[in-house]
């Protein structure tokens, strides 16, 4: 089992807040001309809307929805750590020049045993996660929560390379 560094487990928390939920690579079919909306939704998605939605419409609900909503929701847990909170807390550098996926090699991984008991310092984050991030994200993307009943739903996963 790898061995990790409390910093790094935190700093996992924090980098799945604006996970995209999704692959990152265009729908068959390419840009505008997908089979999904070419304007995003003012708020939470329908269910199934995400899946449908083409590249081009996801990254313009990410910016103008998940993004803002995202930032408001980690500024208000801690405005001083998260001043600069931006499409690169999640997906890195890769942002720039659309070569990121997800979940995102980069971001520190996750055990089952590491969230089953994390260190004390982490709680904070990890209830942070799983009681704000986690649904609203869900709710955002017009997804299920992920629970061990519904296993297709938004969670960890979403950002997060998962060890046994």
């Amino acid at each position: 089992m790898r061995i990790v560094n409390p910093r790094s487990f935190v700093l996992s928390f924090v980098l799945l807040a604006a996970a995209c939920g999704g692959k990152s690579a265009p729908a068959a079919g390419g840009g505008g001309g997908g089979t999904g909306p070419t304007e995003p939704a003012p708020g939470p998605l329908a269910p199934g809307q995400w899946a449908s939605m083409d590249h081009e419409a996801r990254e313009d609900f990410m910016k103008q929805v998940v993004l803002p909503t995202m930032e408001a929701e980690f500024k208000a847990f801690d405005a001083e750590r998260f001043a600069d909170f931006s499409c690169k807390t999640c997906h890195g550098s890769g942002i720039d020049d659309h070569t990121y996926k997800m979940p995102h090699p980069d971001l520190p991984e996750l055990s089952g045993a590491m969230l089953q008991n994390p260190p004390e310092e982490a709680k904070p984050m990890l209830e942070f996660m799983g009681g704000k991030v986690k649904p609203k994200m869900a709710e955002l993307l017009g997804m299920p929560e992920w629970s061990p009943e519904q296993q297709d739903g938004f969670g960890c996963t979403a950002c997060h390379i998962m060890n046994p």
